[in-house]
């Protein structure tokens, strides 16, 4: 759907390198912070005590740790962003010796040349770095995309593995058997496509992915997106809105359905799509009829909650705010799960039916765990925040918050869903 190509495993690793960089520079940045602010300590009271006769050697020890840690900070990045250039001058040459001879200065061609000829990335690589990228982004993903960095992650749907055709002729070629009902499912923070598949095991069917034995079983096609988790959750959503819209204009067959089923920030952004609908998307608001959220943070997380006030905390103190600052280097995406979107409200003539799943790793008598720990992640009173009464909501005992991704019970939630939604057609 995006017409922007995903960047090749080459130009990922290239990404990572520069990202490794910046990363040891803004390290030596807090360590020189920290290592100012404890100095500082014991110069201010020398001087206060010895009416600032200390200042001199104060002067002396501040520039020397400024050129310590200047250098340290710009080896660092240095080396890290030249061998970024050479894997993007080796990519750019399919890895010639003769690009890595000039880049090095000949200096590692006898080392080069008795090296094994490197194979071809194949498919189980590119999910690792895929899943690697995913991670990454998740807590930097909105530096990432600041800085045009190649690793970030580009919003796109797939199916079977495949990144979704733009236009209606390749769609058309990719979904020979396309229904008229979608399955759009959304993964959550550092995820991607792939993480709907985690606990499958080929030798037992009952672990097959949700989207694999719901369309066994209903006329459904299954999507996927895969997107910067990293980023602000209403941008995404906005993003998400666009190739929603691309995607029903351009898809074989007359779309009459679409269910949203969003995991943990996944479920935000899918209920910030239906939020932000307006006269303008006039088809996805006849066409969207059924939203699942699966461990969706709706009134914040308590893990982000915490991050949120450390940071704070840390950050009244001279010496601590230098840890302050490291608490500070998260994503926008996961300050948004400090609050969540709060909890439902009602939509004026929006008629989008909301199923709110949420978990605890205790049982139903467990008080204590279900509100404080919940599933691990998201406690279940944030799972069901629902101040219209209308959302279905259930919550399952015993499951902590990466088994709402593949689990038996689960599964039986969202066929229900589908067979409420596809009777009801019947019935108009």
């Amino acid at each position: 759907m995006n017409k922007k190509t995903e960047p090749s495993t080459g130009e990922k690793i290239e990404g990572t390198l520069n990202f490794v960089g910046d990363s040891i520079a803004q390290a030596a940045t807090r360590v020189h912070e920290l290592h100012r602010a404890i100095s500082d300590m014991p110069f201010k009271a020398v001087g206060a005590a010895t009416l600032n006769a200390s200042k001199p050697v104060e002067s002396i020890h501040n520039e020397i740790t400024d050129l310590v840690y200047g250098a340290v900070r710009e080896a660092g990045k240095g080396v890290f962003s030249g061998a970024a250039w050479v894997v993007r001058q080796a990519n750019q040459s399919l890895a010639s010796p003769q690009i890595i001879d000039q880049a090095m200065g000949g200096e590692l061609m006898d080392q080069v040349d008795h090296l094994p000829m490197p194979t071809a990335p194949n498919a189980k690589t590119d999910k690792r770095v895929s899943a690697i990228s995913s991670a990454i982004n998740g807590v930097f993903g909105d530096h990432l995309t600041a800085t045009r960095n190649p690793m970030q992650v580009r919003m796109n749907l797939y199916a079977n593995g495949q990144a979704l055709a733009a236009d209606q002729a390749s769609l058309m070629a990719q979904f020979p058997n396309a229904k008229n009902h979608l399955i759009v499912f959304v993964h959550g923070l550092c995820c991607n496509e792939d993480s709907w598949q985690m606990y499958y095991n080929p030798s037992e069917p009952a672990t097959r992915p949700y989207g694999d034995k719901l369309q066994d079983e209903f006329p459904v096609t299954s999507i996927y997106l895969r997107y910067n988790t990293g980023r602000n959750i209403d941008a995404n959503a906005r993003q998400f809105k666009r190739l929603l819209n691309k995607l029903v204009r351009n898809w074989p067959v007359a779309v009459e359905g679409i269910t949203l089923v969003g995991h943990s920030m996944g479920g935000l952004v899918s209920r910030a799509v239906v939020e932000a609908l307006t006269d303008d998307d006039i088809i996805l608001k006849r066409a969207i009829r059924d939203v699942v959220c699966l461990g969706s943070p709706h009134a914040g997380a308590p893990l982000a909650r915490l991050a949120a006030a450390g940071e704070q905390l840390f950050g009244k103190f001279e010496l601590s705010k230098p840890i302050g600052k490291v608490l500070g280097v998260r994503s926008r995406g996961i300050r948004d799960l400090k609050d969540g979107l709060g909890a439902l409200q009602a939509q004026g003539g929006q008629e989008v039916m909301f199923h709110l799943i949420g978990s605890t790793i205790g049982d139903h008598t467990s008080s204590w765990l279900n509100t404080t720990v919940g599933d691990g992640l998201v406690t279940p009173d944030s799972a069901l925040a629902d101040d219209t009464g209308r959302a279905q909501r259930v919550t399952f005992a015993q499951k902590h918050h990466m088994t709402l991704l593949n689990d038996p019970d689960v599964f039986l939630e969202l066929r229900m869903v589908l067979r409420q939604h596809l009777r009801q057609k019947q019935l108009n």
